[in-house]
């Protein structure tokens, strides 16, 4: 690795550091959110063959539907901390909280 590599390699492990990680958290979460309803939306109770022990599908999506209220809660709480706006990249590239307090500081 070439001196010009690894300075580009550092620049972005840096700028991990400078992202709002809690925005970045909530978006990704947002996301995860969607798909499992996705994946909820694809399957029909109605359809499903609950009498074969080999088709696991009905218990992986009460273990969705079990979980979905405390993530939902999790990323309603996530995205108020982070002073979430809509707006993604505006969001992520705002310097955290305690970070805009300790400059205020100085």
């Amino acid at each position: 690795m070439d001196n010009l590599e690894k300075i580009k390699e550092l620049e972005s492990k840096l700028a991990l550091y400078e992202e709002n990680g809690a925005a970045k958290l909530y978006y990704s979460l947002n996301r995860k959110m969607n798909e499992m309803a996705d994946v909820m939306n694809k399957n029909n109770l109605g359809n499903m063959t609950i009498d074969d022990p080999k088709d696991k599908t009905f218990d992986r999506l009460k273990v969705i539907w079990n979980d979905a209220a405390s993530i939902a809660s999790g990323v309603k709480a996530l995205g108020e901390l982070a002073g979430i706006t809509g707006d993604e990249n505006k969001d992520i590239k705002r310097k955290p909280f305690n970070d805009r307090l300790a400059e205020n500081r100085d």
